[in-house]
């Protein structure tokens, strides 16, 4: 049981809560971190994988029970409530004689549902289930007498209309967050440094078995040997892009922190030599989906970038390893380029443009499904890191997922001005959040999203060579010229120039310049 809960606790895929004197266990369904899972514990999808993690839980909630029932705690009544939150990854097209992820997961949650209603009973009395999956529900064989008590929402704020303020502030509440409050974490283990099962070892790496679903960008975990003394060792974790492939490169973290730096002093994430001709973008801002997006250029397109080595997330920190590109930034060319060297430089960026967009997203995001990386998602108020917003399925769910960026910013004591149909305030916000809803109509498509000279490199051969893949992303079509258009100008006429090789949004690129406007401001 130990083992279970700290895999429970890593995954952060079930939470147990107090609200209201009532417990409240909180399940999420994550796609994306149970395939990772899945990786990286052999048998997380077998018949003791999910089934034992989900009874470890419940024997937590029913031991909880008891002892609130023994010390007198005050308590409504000994049944506990349930919300579900569903986080789907996009549906990958069907493989004829394959079965997918999604099959596989709700094939253990059936098994688990039947478990938890011979076993526990009475121990859940109503359930609450946000972002509803239409294929989950219907295939699940939930009892009559739990759906009979179940509440249907279609966002995660709406929880608060049902269970009060209190609930986290994740889901619009006023209460302390899911970890903060999580009993779960408080759970002593039995056991002294469990090991978590099917751990891959750096000897080991060569008998991974991969098993991916085609247009999804998996994820896998192992464990690197780290030779670390003391009575708590704690091995660094290593996590590679399955469309990638295993890391064939892994750099040494000390020796990275003597190299030298390309860009001395630059913000963000560190771009450092590793040899004459290679470099490594690393740091814990960097995510798999800038490799994954270098990796789809680099096989669907000719866009000339720096070539892709390896890539991996080491403790947390990730690792872009590339070729160095020589060339002259385009800000420092342009100005001693002829004419005709200036019209070739442009016709090569409309058709690298050109080329991405035919790159056909079927969800918003990053395209290994991770969440959207922008500044207009950063502005949550607290620790914006603790707010996640998408990957969306459609339009629609982006542009909720914009306004719910603008409600985050606000501090909780100013959120209920939102419901004052009286007030100045709400009529601002409600103009905003109906002005980003009129966003209808756009297409979703690969998109560079930083496309600023100082990503544009000119090679003596007149080849322009686009860097720096972080924001990369499937978005709405217009938001390559929003991004373009964002960047302070070097010079007046670029903001002109931009039109000529990205198709031009000037509507909606002012619509969401005055949303991160709205959210930094």
């Amino acid at each position: 049981m130990s083992e279970a809960l700290a895999i429970v606790k890593e995954s952060g895929i079930a939470h147990i809560t107090r609200l209201q004197g009532k417990l409240v266990l909180w399940v999420i369904i994550d796609e994306r971190v149970i395939k990772g899972f899945a990786s990286s514990h052999e048998d997380f999808m077998t018949r003791k994988g999910l089934m034992h993690l989900g009874l470890a839980v419940m024997e937590s909630l029913a031991r909880l029970e008891i002892q609130e029932a023994c010390t007198g705690e005050p308590i409504n009544d000994q049944a506990a409530a349930c919300v579900v939150e569903f986080r789907l990854a996009p549906t990958p097209a069907a493989q004829p004689q394959r079965v997918s992820t999604r099959d596989m997961i709700i094939q253990k949650l059936s098994n688990l549902v039947s478990s938890i209603d011979l076993h526990y009973p009475s121990l859940l009395d109503i359930f609450y289930v946000i972002n509803p999956s239409e294929e989950y529900l219907l295939t699940l064989d939930v009892p009559d007498r739990f759906l009979a008590q179940t509440t249907l929402l279609s966002h995660r704020v709406d929880l608060v209309h049902y269970l009060g303020n209190a609930v986290p502030v994740e889901y619009g509440g006023e209460g302390e967050s899911l970890f903060d409050g999580d009993y779960l974490v408080g759970t002593e283990l039995t056991e002294q440094n469990p090991q978590s099962p099917g751990q891959i070892t750096a000897s080991d790496t060569q008998d991974v078995d991969s098993q991916t679903d085609s247009g999804v960008g998996a994820v896998r975990t192992a464990q690197v040997n780290a030779v670390i003394t003391g009575s708590d060792p704690r091995e660094p974790r290593l996590i590679f892009s399955e469309k990638i492939g295993p890391p064939t490169i892994i750099l040494d973290p000390e020796d990275l922190e003597s190299a030298t730096e390309l860009c001395p002093g630059k913000m963000g994430a560190r771009i450092v030599w590793a040899d004459d001709d290679m470099l490594v973008k690393y740091g814990h801002g960097v995510r798999l989906a800038e490799a994954e997006a270098m990796h789809l250029v680099s096989s669907r397109t000719s866009i000339p970038i720096p070539k892709l080595l390896s890539a991996y997330i080491l403790d947390g920190a990730g690792h872009i390893v590339m070729s160095h590109e020589e060339g002259e930034p385009l800000d420092n060319y342009w100005d001693r380029a002829s004419e005709p060297q200036q019209e070739n430089v442009l016709h090569q960026l409309q058709d690298y443009v050109t080329q991405m967009r035919s790159i056909i997203g079927r969800f918003i995001g990053g395209i290994d499904s991770s969440p959207c990386r922008d500044g207009i998602f950063e502005g949550g108020y607290g620790d914006y890191e603790s707010y996640r917003y998408g990957p969306y399925a459609s339009m629609p769910e982006f542009n909720e997922g914009v306004v719910q960026a603008l409600r985050d910013r606000l501090p909780p004591d100013s959120r209920d001005d939102v419901n004052r149909p009286d007030s100045a305030f709400f009529t601002r916000e409600y103009i905003m959040y109906q002005t980003v809803r009129g966003l209808r109509g756009h297409s979703i498509v690969f998109t560079h999203g930083d496309l600023h000279p100082g990503n544009l490199l000119v090679r003596t051969d007149g080849v322009v060579v686009v860097l720096d893949w972080g924001l990369a992303g499937y978005w709405p079509e217009y938001w390559e010229f929003y991004r373009a258009m964002f960047n302070p100008p070097w010079r007046p006429v670029w903001d002109r120039m931009i039109e000529k090789f990205i198709p031009p949004y000037y509507v909606e690129c002012e619509i969401m310049k005055k949303v991160f406007g709205i959210v930094w401001n």
